[in-house]
């Protein structure tokens, strides 16, 4: 209590000197956040903790939960700016952004379980010295390139440098430096780090296309690397255990990402492709490490493409992309696309990528999830990892207030030759696995009630494929999820 009690006084003592500073020196402040409370609805799934939910055949799971954002953008003069953006965190976890009702066992008459965590800490400056716009950011922040195929960590957003300038008004030239993971801060072999290459050029007001490279790099960790504690579960398999640094002897991943994203003759259009290359060098010696025990080269891609039409009222939109799978896991190639889309931390933590069901709730087909942030490599939130969809939908507004989308997404896995390889040797026989991820069906109304506050409903169905009977022996249920709610913006 003393604690928040400190730090509520701590903030009242920096807006009244904030206050202060606008009334001499006429710094903007502008206050703002957002409140949102969402009721969620489960029905068929094993869980929503984030690792290896499936289909079953279960009961229906409901519950609420609250998220609270409270921001401070400091413009102090044209050219410089400040913000900060405060976020609920269930339990004080740096990967959640709300928290349940009734949390914890408190009993009625309690404050909810939620600590307040920094979302966004940054300072940025702008000027023309160098006889162009150009401009640095610095702090916490939300980090994405591209189409975000590869690289999107807006959720919680990462600790970070970048500079940019601008040579013409439709060029724009920037690079970063990213802290992904740090340990000790008294050694290196413990990071991963990141490193940005972005460039932009506007076509026309439109249209425009970029590129961008990043470099993951590391002199000894693997944050999926496990260990083999020595010790069995109750079936006789061995536990498995985050390894400690250094647990390889380099890591030099690189991505490099085409894009375009603009509008022609009335249709819209956007369009990623991504190509991998680089390796992981094992330890000479992994002694009780089970991953990675060998040197692994990149050789991983993924491409996507969109497409939008407005037929008033009505805007048609299609999409397709597919990111590659591995088809051997013996070899020495990761030939799975591999991204970087945050944590793997259940389905009320993250953004909707593409699907509400199919990579936020339920397992995905990733099985080579190298540089994820989970031991082991992520099970969710993996983007487009070793997975091919097809989707149409539609857009429409009967009134000014209502809006309505509806999708359709056609699953299949990229590739089962890796997944069927290590199935084969647990069993001891040959295990086909079908490619078949299934389908899904997405809908989402949102209605304005009054300025800045909207009622939404978001609703949908995964019809599972033969990939997760025959992979994980799954029962082939229908999964439903249903997410309403109020959201306030101030």
């Amino acid at each position: 209590m003393r604690k928040y009690l400190a730090v509520l006084l701590g903030a009242l003592l920096i807006l009244s000197f904030a206050v202060t500073a606008f009334a001499e020196d006429k710094t903007d402040i502008t206050i703002g956040g957002k409140i949102l409370i969402r009721g969620w609805y489960w029905n068929n799934v094993s869980g929503i903790s984030g690792t290896n939910v499936l289909p079953v055949d279960g009961e229906s799971a409901s519950t609420y939960s609250t998220n609270v954002n409270l921001t401070v953008d400091a413009k102090v003069a044209d050219n410089v700016r400040g913000f900060v953006e405060l976020e609920t965190a269930s339990g004080g976890s740096a990967n959640s952004g709300l928290f349940y009702w009734g949390d914890k066992g408190y009993g009625y008459d309690s404050k909810p379980n939620a600590s307040i965590l920094i979302r966004q800490a940054w300072i940025q400056y702008t000027g023309a010295g160098l006889g162009m716009p150009a401009g640095i950011k610095i702090g916490h922040m939300p980090i994405s390139v591209g189409e975000k195929q590869f690289l999107n960590n807006e959720r919680f957003g990462d600790d970070a440098i970048l500079v940019w300038i601008d040579p013409t008004k439709e060029f724009h030239l920037a690079a970063g430096t990213v802290k992904l993971s740090e340990g000790s801060v008294l050694s290196h072999t413990d990071d991963l780090d990141g490193y940005v290459l972005i460039a932009t050029y506007a076509l026309d007001k439109d249209n425009t296309i970029g590129a961008n490279w990043v470099w993951a790099h590391s002199d000894g960790n693997c944050p999926s690397s496990l260990t083999d504690s020595g010790e069995t579960d109750d079936d006789g398999n061995p536990i498995l255990v985050p390894s400690a640094s250094p647990n390889i002897d380099k890591l030099n991943f690189h991505n490099v990402g085409l894009h375009a994203k603009g509008k022609v003759a009335g249709i819209t259009y956007a369009a990623e492709a991504d190509f991998q290359f680089g390796k992981l060098e094992a330890l000479k010696d992994p002694g009780d490490i089970v991953f990675p025990t060998s040197d692994l080269k990149a050789k991983g891609w993924a491409v996507m493409a969109k497409l939008g039409y407005q037929l008033d009222p009505v805007n048609i939109r299609a999409a397709f992309a597919m990111g590659s799978g591995d088809d051997d896991a013996t070899d020495k190639d990761c030939k799975e696309f591999q991204t970087l889309q945050g944590p793997d931390y259940g389905a009320t933590a993250r953004l909707v990528h593409y699907t509400q069901i199919y990579e936020r709730t339920v397992r995905t087909a990733a099985a080579f999830a190298a540089l994820t942030t989970k031991p082991g490599g992520n099970t969710t939130n993996t983007g487009i990892a070793n997975t091919t969809y097809y989707n149409l939908g539609f857009d429409v507004n009967p009134m000014k207030e209502l809006a309505i989308s509806i999708d359709g997404f056609l699953l299949r896995a990229t590739e089962t030759g890796a997944i069927e390889d290590i199935l084969s040797e647990a069993a001891g026989e040959s295990v086909d696995v079908s490619k078949s991820l299934g389908w899904e069906i997405d809908s989402k109304i949102s209605y304005k009630l009054a300025k800045n506050l909207n009622y939404f409903i978001e609703a949908a169905i995964f019809k599972p494929g033969n990939f997760y009977k025959d992979a994980f022996g799954a029962e082939k249920k229908t999964v439903t999820q249903a997410v309403h709610g109020l959201s306030l913006t101030f």
